[in-house]
């Protein structure tokens, strides 16, 4: 192939449309992480334990977050959710 058939190629067209979209979601994603973090570890100094709740939500995020990152990457061809499921869910 040369540059202009890469060029006029619509799958890398599409492959960047999704990293920008998947940019901006992974952007969210880095300040809800933080919120999570600063609210577990004042829960663990207030009540000297975790909130499971938020841990367990805290696993799927950063899951997640790992999916966008590989993905945008080019580490997998996988597109994240939601187009494939997210992780944890047991699809």
């Amino acid at each position: 192939m040369d540059i202009k058939e890469n060029v006029r190629n619509v799958d890398t067209w599409m492959r960047g449309l999704f990293i920008l979209i998947f940019g901006v979601i992974f952007y969210f994603l880095v300040g809800i992480i933080w919120l999570l973090v600063i609210f577990q570890f004042i829960t663990k100094v207030i009540t000297g334990s975790l909130n499971e709740h938020l841990a367990r939500f805290s696993t799927g995020l950063t899951q997640y977050a790992l999916q966008v990152l590989n993905y945008v990457t080019y580490q997998s061809e996988e597109r994240p959710f939601p187009f494939s499921p997210y992780p944890g869910s047991g699809s």
